[in-house]
């Protein structure tokens, strides 16, 4: 019998009815004749709402405690999926993540896998039953502290566990029908990319896309491991991410984020300074993502992080501490800041021009252009994000627009 991996998010286990649909889907796929684990995020808006909890009865709560208090959210899905498969008929046993062997490093909040020891799910499969595994933690071996790897992290607890077990396909289930070509919420014409390689999806999830974890597809790009991403609310084939592809059109999608800025610029006071502070700020806040590292040549050095509006008023309060001896340095935060990207390959000037072209004529003129190997990322006021992203859609991805301009 074959491995097959399927991860639930939160809205697929929502509710009793979810979870008895979600049980269902596995049973279906057990008696198709697989060996199934099954990784399980918390159920709706759980996360959140223990997130909240947290910060009323405590101003800065420990890291560490959140990772005990967040990873109950997973344990609770797990074992009421578990109960809904016995009730079917199907036996079924659910593990923690430590209890799975997902071993992690010592980064509470934002800790990263560093080898799966899966004997346990192999003897839970081996005695014929379902093994549910909860998503999103671990446990680092050396400190025995249980981690969590940072929201939608139970996307990369499938992978993971997909490679370990001889790269076993793996399905990622959602509410949406697919990676899609922009958010259906703010853009309805999006629509289902069937097919979309690494490359760009990682670079589609690390630019705002909400539908995979970012660290997901890049370690799928790492361990060739195939990933279907799926509705749970229909049986619509979905997309498919997978190897690089012969050809594909020169945009595939947009997206867009918004986001705060913190900007430390100094004069650095010795060899590494910089450097220093870049590893201090990433212990500390792993949450946010490090943008821009420049020298403007006459001795000033800049360094960018983006992330939620709460992650840079943190950094900023206790940028001093971080920051050390030596050198001149302060931090600016920014709030009300974003991205709308256009993704693809071959992306150049043609492109850039009709963009900002389009976006000008949306209302939502460029105040920044950043170009990647596979993205023209523009910054544009928060207010006029979502109209930013319609226009870029409208202009390279609708159908009766596109012409020669979407593919070559």
């Amino acid at each position: 019998m074959s491995v097959l991996v399927q991860k639930y998010g939160g809205t697929s286990v929502d509710g009793p009815e979810r979870l008895r649909a979600v049980a269902k889907r596995v049973a279906a796929a057990r008696a198709a004749g697989h060996e199934l684990i099954v990784v399980v995020s918390a159920m709706g808006q759980t996360t959140d709402e223990l997130l909240r909890l947290a910060h009323q009865v405590a101003r800065s709560p420990s890291r560490r405690e959140l990772d005990m208090l967040l990873t109950t959210g997973e344990r609770v899905a797990m074992a009421l999926l578990a109960m809904a498969l016995d009730d079917l008929g199907v036996p079924a046993i659910s593990f923690t993540g430590s209890q799975s062997g997902i071993l992690t490093d010592g980064g509470h909040g934002a800790a990263r896998i560093v080898a799966v020891r899966g004997e346990r799910i192999r003897a839970g499969l081996d005695s014929g039953r379902v093994v549910i595994v909860a998503g999103f933690q671990g446990v680092n071996p050396t400190t025995k502290e249980i981690t969590t790897l940072g929201r939608g992290g139970s996307d990369t607890t499938a992978v993971a566990l997909a490679a370990a077990f001889g790269r076993a396909a793996c399905e990622i289930y959602t509410d949406v029908p697919g990676v899609l070509t922009a958010d259906p919420r703010e853009v309805p014409e999006a629509r289902v990319i069937p097919r979309l390689d690494y490359a760009l999806c990682s670079t589609l999830a690390h630019l705002g896309g909400r539908v995979l974890h970012a660290r997901c597809v890049d370690l799928a790009a790492r361990e060739r491991v195939a990933v279907a991403v799926r509705s749970s609310f229909d049986e619509s084939p979905g997309t498919l991410i997978t190897e690089d592809l012969m050809e594909q059109p020169v945009v595939t999608a947009v997206t867009h984020r918004a986001c705060s800025i913190a900007i430390a610029s100094g004069v650095p006071g010795g060899r590494g300074e910089a450097r220093g502070i870049l590893e201090a700020v990433a212990g500390a806040h792993p949450e946010l993502a490090l943008v821009a590292h420049e020298h403007d040549g006459s001795g000033v050095a800049a360094l960018v992080w983006i992330g939620e509006r709460d992650e840079v008023e943190a950094l900023a309060k206790g940028f001093r501490a971080l920051r050390g001896p030596g050198g001149e340095w302060k931090l600016e935060a920014e709030h009300g800041a974003a991205f709308v990207s256009l993704v693809g390959l071959g992306l150049g000037a043609r492109e850039a021009a009709a963009a900002e072209a389009a976006l000008e004529k949306a209302g939502a003129p460029v105040v920044a252009l950043r170009v990647t190997p596979t993205a023209l990322i523009f910054r544009v006021a928060a207010e006029r994000a979502a109209d930013a992203a319609r226009a870029l859609h409208a202009a390279f991805l609708e159908p009766a627009r596109v012409g020669a301009r979407g593919a070559r």
